[in-house]
C-alpha cells in the first residue's frame, strides 16, 4: 500500500502508553511502551460544511518517539473508523521499519486493545513484516476513504521531512525557546565526547558518535536523539522541535558550536595538553566530518540549488551553469580567507601573550621572609602603577590592586565596569587615556595576573583621580567578567590584544558571503557577481555604457573649474547607480578625500542613504569632519571611547542624549520622588512593593525610551560612519538597506572586513591607493596566502581594469619630491599642478632665506667622505623585547634639523618627525620633549601618518650595519607613505652605505642627489658647520 503523500498526526485526546510491538527481520518479536505526555501539539483543523462557513477550531495531535528511533512521521487515516496508517521513514542504514497500524477496541483484524489506568480504551500498535498484506487489507479503505473526502475533516500539520538537507535552521525559522533547546542537547552530546576523550576512553563507540557508520551524517542525527529526548520540549512549539530535531544541517550546526565551548571551557581548566582545543581528537574528527563529501552533499543543499536559479535582474539574468561556477568562486574564497583569518588569529594570540608576559610584575616573596617581615610588607603604601623601563613605558602601562565597584550597560550594549584604588588611594600619572585597547584581569596581593584576559577599552578616568571606568565587550553572563568584582584586579595597556569580535564578525561576514551572495533578496548580488565573476560575465557594464563617465551625471560640475578631468571622470561614474561597484585610486595629494566628500554630498541630494566606512577609527573622524559642515545628517556609530572628541557632537550616544535630556530630567524627578515615597512606606510591605514595581517600570520606560530614540535617530540618517567591523553592530544591521556604501582607505583592510559592510548597500565606491600602506597582517603565512591582499587591491586588476578609475593630478608636493612617487610607483602618470610644483619653504611668511628652507630634497648622510660612520649613529636592538630598532646618533641630527628648521621660522605645528621604527619614535619624541622651543612638532611612524601632510617632513631610517640589512625599509609602499607626506621639504637621515644595498632605496638616494642636497651629518658638528660638498654615493649592485 502506498502512503499518501500529505502528513499529519494522528488526533488524540488523553495521554496513552501506546504497546509498540515490532518484528525485525534479524530478531524475534519485541514489545517497547512509548508515553505520550507532554507530547501534544496544537494546530488548526478545518472543517468543511456545505451549509455553513468553513470554521477553524484548535485540535491536539500527539506524537511519540524513542532513544534510538526519530519522531515518525505519520500520515492522514481514516478518521471515521480507527485505522491509521503510520509511516517510518528508514533512519538506520541496513535496517528496514515495516509499516505501522494502528487499530482501536472496536478493529478486530489485527491486535487488541488495552485498558488505561482510568478505565478509557487505548490503541494497541501492531507490526507486520507483510508489506503486501497490509496493503491488500487497506486497499479498500483507502479507496472509501477518497469518495469521502469531502465530508472528513483534515487533519494536517505541516512537520518538514525527516532529515533535510538546507541551510541550519535558526531563530527566524525555529524560534528563541526551539534554539535554545536544541542547543541544551548539543550540549549535553559535546560534553559526553569531550569528557571520553579527557578520561582516556574515546573508543571506537565514541569515534562512531560523530562519525556514524555508512550513512555519515545520517547516523550523527539518530545519535543525537537521545540527547534531545532528555530535555523537555517548549510547550506549544513541539511541531518545530521535532521538525528541529531531525534536520541534519541544524543539528551539526549546533553541535559544533556547543563542542567548540566546551572544550575552550576545559582548555582555560588546563586539561587539554598543550593548551590547544584545536588539536583534540574530538574537533578534529568533527573536522573530518565537515570536509567529507556526504557532509558537503547535505549541508546547504538547498541553499544553493535556490541561488543558482536567476542573479539579479540588473545584470540582465545570468545562465545557471555561469551562476554555478560563480559560487563556486564564491565558496572557494570564503573557505580560504576563513583558513587564513584562523592562522591570523593565532598569531594575534600568540603575539598578545607575548606581550602580556612582557609586562613586568612584582617580584614575588622571598621564601626566607619571616612572617613580621610579611607583616611589616603588607602595611606599605600599595604600588598601584607598575614602573617601567622608558624605551618599555610606550608600550604598557600596568595599574594594579584596582577594585570592581560598579557596572552598567553602555549604549550598544557594552560592559561598563567602574574600578577603584584600595582605600582611595590616587592613582599615579599613567598614559592610559579614553580609547586606549586594555586587558583587564584578576590579580594577587602582589599584582601578578591570576585569571584569562578579558579584552576591553577605556572609557575615561575618573575627575577624582582614583578611578577608571573600562567598557569591556564580555557577553552577558560571562563566567570571568563575574570573577573582576570582589577580588583586585589589574589593568594592562597593550597595543597588540587581539581582536576575538573584529575575527568574529569576518568570519560572519564570509559566511553571508557564501550563504547569501548570489540569492535575489540580498542587496548586493550585483557587486557580488562583478567581483567574482569572469569577464564575459561583467560584459553588461560595456554593453549599457557603464564604463566611461557622462556629463549627464556631474549636474553642472563639469563648468566649474574646482575639479580636474580625472576628478570629474570618478564622481560622473561614482553617481550612476546603474554601476554597482567603483574603485578610485588616489594617489598621495590628489584630492580623494575631498572627492569622497563632493560623492557623499550629491548622493544624498539625489536621495541615496549612505554608508560610510573605513578599517581605522581615525579614518572614519577625518570623513566625520569633512562631512560634518556641509549640512548633512550624519550620524557616527562606534564605541565612544574611541571616537575622536573633535567629532565627538557627531557620535550616535552625544545625539541620542541630547534628543533625551527633558526626558532624563523628568524621568529623575520622578524617581527621587518615588525614593522619597519609599522611605516613607517601609513599614508598610504592600506599598513599599508597591513603589518598588514603580521604580522598576520606569527603568524599563527609560530603556525602551532609549532604544526608539536610537533606532529614530540611525533611520532618519543621511550618512552613518563607522569601521569596517562596526558595521557590523545590530545598531546598523537592522536598519533598511543603503544604497551607498563608501569605503575610504580600503587598500587598508582585509577583504573580508570589506565585506561586512558591502552586504548592507545596492552599490559601492572603494577609495584608497594600493600603492600606499597594506593590510597588518602579523602572520606571513597568511599575508603571502593572499590575507595581505585588500578588495581594493584585487579589484582594480579584475576585468582588463575596468571597474577602476585613478585620479592623476596632485595638489600637495613640490615637483621634485612628487616626480619621484610618479617614476617609482605610478608609472609617471602621476602630475604635478602648477600651483605647487614649485613651492617651497621660504615661499611661506616669516620664513628665512637659507639653504634648508630652499631645498625641497636633503639627505643628511651618516657615513663619512671615507667610509667611516659617524660616532654614535650605529643600530641597536630595543632591549625592551619589542624587536624593534633605534639610533641614538640619527635621533640627535633629527633634533639639530628640527632646531635648525624652527630658527628659520617654520612653525613647530608644520613640522612632522618620522621613523618606521616604535623604539625610534619614542627615542626622538624623548629628545624633542626637553625642547620647550620643539612644542607642537609631531612624531610618529609612517604607518600611523598615512593620510596626514606637513610642509616639512624628517625621516630616520635607523638601519645601518655592515650586512646591508634594511629589513621593512625595503617596502615601495611604506617608503612611498613617508615621503609624500611632505608638501615643500623633505629630509632623510641615513645610512647610505646601509641603505644603497637596496636598490629601490638606492634610487630614492640618487633622485635626492640630482634634485636635492645632499650633506654628510656629524651629531656634534652639524647646524651649518657640516660638509657642504655633495659626496659620491656607493654604487647600486
Amino acid at each position: 500500500m502506498e502512503a499518501s503523500s500529505s502528513p499529519c498526526f494522528f488526533y488524540y485526546n488523553h495521554n496513552y502508553n501506546y504497546n509498540y510491538n515490532y518484528t525485525s527481520s534479524s530478531s524475534s518479536s519485541s514489545k517497547a511502551t512509548f508515553p505520550f505526555h507532554n507530547n501534544f501539539i496544537t494546530t488548526t483543523t478545518t472543517k468543511n460544511n456545505k451549509k455553513k462557513k468553513k470554521k477553524k477550531k484548535n485540535m491536539q495531535y500527539c506524537c511519540f518517539s524513542s532513544s534510538f528511533i526519530n519522531p515518525i512521521r505519520l500520515f492522514k487515516g481514516d478518521t471515521t473508523n480507527s485505522n491509521y496508517n503510520i509511516h517510518y521513514d528508514s533512519l538506520f542504514m541496513g535496517f528496514t521499519f515495516p509499516q505501522l497500524i494502528i487499530h482501536s477496541s472496536n478493529s478486530n483484524s489485527i491486535g487488541s486493545s488495552s485498558k488505561s489506568s482510568n478505565g478509557s480504551t487505548s490503541p494497541v500498535l501492531v507490526v507486520k513484516d507483510d508489506l503486501q498484506e497490509l496493503g491488500n487489507q487497506n486497499q479498500k479503505k483507502n479507496n472509501n476513504k477518497k469518495k469521502k473526502k469531502q465530508q472528513q475533516k483534515q487533519k494536517v500539520i505541516s512537520v518538514g521531512n525527516v532529515y533535510q538537507n538546507g541551510d541550519p535552521l535558526g531563530r527566524r525559522d525555529l524560534g528563541k525557546s526551539v534554539v535554545k533547546w536544541i542547543s541544551m542537547g548539543m550540549k549535553a552530546m559535546a560534553q559526553d565526547l569531550a569528557s571520553a576523550e579527557i578520561q582516556g576512553e574515546f573508543s571506537d563507540d565514541v569515534r562512531q558518535l560523530i562519525m556514524g557508520g555508512p550513512g555519515g551524517g545520517l547516523t550523527f542525527v539518530i545519535q543525537s536523539q537521545p540527547y534531545l529526548n532528555a530535555v523537555p520540549m517548549p510547550l506549544g512549539l513541539e511541531a518545530l522541535c521535532l521538525k528541529a530535531s531531525t534536520h541534519y544541517p541544524t543539528l551539526f550546526d549546533h553541535f559544533q558550536r556547543e563542542l567548540k565551548h566546551v572544550l575552550l571551557d576545559l582548555q582555560l581548566k588546563s586539561l587539554i595538553p598543550n593548551d590547544d582545543w584545536r588539536n583534540t581528537q574530538s574537533w578534529k574528527l568533527l573536522k573530518q566530518l565537515a570536509n567529507s563529501a556526504e557532509h558537503r552533499a547535505m549541508a546547504r543543499t538547498k541553499t544553493s540549488q535556490t541561488k543558482m536559479k536567476q542573479v539579479h535582474s540588473g545584470l540582465g539574468g545570468m545562465e545557471l551553469e555561469k551562476a554555478k561556477a560563480i559560487q563556486s568562486r564564491i565558496d572557494d574564497f570564503a573557505k580560504r580567507m576563513s583558513d587564513l583569518l584562523r592562522i591570523e588569529r593565532d598569531a594575534e594570540l600568540e603575539f598578545t601573550q607575548e606581550e602580556l608576559n612582557a609586562v613586568p610584575t612584582p617580584p614575588p616573596l622571598d621564601e626566607n621572609e619571616n612572617d613580621n617581615e610579611n607583616k611589616t610588607d603588607s602595611s606599605k603604601p600599595i604600588e598601584y602603577l607598575v614602573t617601567h623601563g622608558q624605551a618599555q613605558q610606550e608600550l604598557c602601562d600596568t595599574i594594579c590592586n584596582l577594585n570592581a565597584v560598579s557596572s552598567s550597560t553602555g549604549l550598544g550594549g557594552m560592559h561598563l565596569v567602574l574600578f577603584r584604588a584600595e582605600s582611595n588611594h590616587r592613582l599615579p600619572p599613567t598614559t592610559l587615556s579614553p580609547g586606549d585597547m586594555v586587558c583587564v584581569r584578576t590579580c594577587d596581593s602582589r599584582g601578578a595576573g591570576a585569571t584569562s584576559c578579558m579584552q576591553g577599552f577605556v572609557n575615561n578616568l575618573g575627575e577624582d583621580g582614583c578611578s577608571i571606568s573600562v567598557a569591556l565587550e564580555s557577553r552577558h553572563g560571562d563566567p570571568t567578567f563575574s570573577k573582576l568584582f570582589g577580588k583586585s584586579v589589574r589593568i594592562d595597556r597593550i597595543h597588540g590584544l587581539a581582536d576575538a569580535l573584529t575575527y568574529e564578525r569576518n568570519c560572519e561576514a564570509l559566511m553571508l558571503l557564501q550563504k547569501n551572495g548570489l540569492q535575489k533578496k540580498n542587496p548586493s548580488i550585483s557587486i557580488v557577481a562583478t567581483l567574482f565573476g569572469e569577464k564575459e560575465d561583467v560584459a553588461w557594464l560595456e554593453q549599457n555604457n557603464l564604463v566611461d563617465w557622462t556629463e549627464a551625471e556631474l549636474d553642472g560640475l563639469h563648468d566649474c573649474k574646482v575639479y580636474d578631468d580625472s576628478q570629474l571622470r570618478a564622481i560622473s561614474l561614482g553617481l550612476n547607480k546603474k554601476r554597482p561597484i567603483l574603485i578610485v585610486q588616489g594617489p598621495p595629494g590628489t584630492g580623494k578625500t575631498g572627492l569622497l566628500k563632493e560623492l557623499i554630498a550629491l548622493s544624498v541630494q539625489r536621495g541615496e542613504r549612505v554608508l560610510v566606512t573605513a578599517p581605522t577609527n581615525a579614518a572614519v573622524d577625518n570623513m566625520v569632519e569633512k562631512l560634518s559642515n556641509i549640512g548633512l545628517n550624519i550620524v557616527r556609530v562606534g564605541n565612544p571611547a574611541r571616537i575622536s572628541t573633535a567629532v565627538a557632537s557627531k557620535s550616535l550616544g552625544k545625539i541620542v542624549n541630547s534628543k533625551l535630556s527633558n526626558f532624563v530630567k523628568e524621568f529623575e524627578r520622578k524617581k527621587a520622588d518615588l525614593r522619597k515615597d519609599l522611605r516613607h512606606c517601609l513599614r508598610d510591605d504592600s506599598l513599599a512593593a508597591g513603589i518598588r514595581q514603580l521604580l522598576k517600570q520606569l527603568g524599563k520606560t527609560l530603556k525602551k525610551k532609549e532604544k526608539e530614540t536610537v533606532k529614530e535617530v540611525l533611520s532618519t540618517a543621511e550618512v552613518v560612519l563607522c569601521t569596517n567591523t562596526g558595521a557590523a553592530d545590530p545598531l546598523i544591521r537592522r536598519l533598511d538597506t543603503f544604497d551607498l556604501v563608501v569605503i575610504d582607505e580600503a587598500g587598508q583592510a582585509i577583504e573580508p572586513s570589506c565585506w561586512i559592510p558591502i552586504l548592507q548597500a545596492k552599490r559601492c565606491i572603494l577609495a584608497g591607493d594600493q600603492c600606499q600602506l597594506a593590510p597588518v597582517v602579523l602572520s606571513r603565512h597568511a599575508s603571502e596566502g593572499g590575507l595581505g591582499i585588500s578588495l581594493l587591491e584585487r579589484a582594480s586588476a579584475l576585468h582588463e581594469g575596468i571597474l577602476a578609475t585613478k585620479l592623476t593630478t596632485q595638489y600637495r608636493m613640490n615637483d621634485a619630491i612628487a616626480s619621484w612617487a610618479s617614476k617609482e610607483m605610478y608609472d609617471g602618470l602621476l602630475q604635478s599642478s602648477p600651483t605647487v610644483s614649485s613651492h617651497l619653504l621660504v615661499d611661506s611668511p616669516f620664513i628665512k632665506t637659507t639653504w634648508i628652507t630652499q631645498c625641497p630634497l636633503l639627505l643628511l648622510d651618516t657615513r663619512m667622505p671615507y667610509g667611516s660612520l659617524s660616532v654614535g649613529c650605529e643600530e641597536h636592538l630595543d632591549p625592551a623585547g619589542t624587536g624593534s630598532f633605534y639610533n641614538e646618533g640619527e635621533a640627535d641630527i633629527v633634533v639639530q634639523h628640527v632646531f635648525s628648521l624652527i630658527y628659520a621660522g617654520v612653525s613647530p605645528t608644520a613640522i612632522a618627525v618620522q621613523s618606521p621604527y616604535v623604539a625610534q619614535v619614542q627615542l626622538m619624541r624623548d629628545r624633542l620633549d626637553q625642547l620647550p622651543e620643539a612644542a607642537g612638532v609631531e612624531v610618529a611612524t609612517v604607518d600611523s601618518f598615512q593620510g596626514r601632510e606637513a610642509d616639512a617632513v624628517i625621516i630616520s631610517m635607523v638601519r645601518s650595519n655592515t650586512l646591508g640589512a634594511v629589513g621593512f625599509l625595503g617596502d615601495g609602499r611604506r617608503m612611498n607613505v613617508a615621503i609624500t607626506r611632505a608638501r615643500k621639504h623633505v629630509a632623510v637621515v641615513c645610512d647610505s652605505s646601509t641603505i644603497c644595498h637596496n636598490t629601490f632605496l638606492a634610487r630614492l638616494l640618487r633622485h635626492i642627489r640630482h634634485f636635492g642636497r645632499v650633506k654628510h651629518a656629524d651629531p656634534g658638528t652639524f647646524g651649518g658647520s657640516g660638509f657642504s660638498m655633495n659626496p659620491m654615493l656607493p654604487s647600486i649592485t
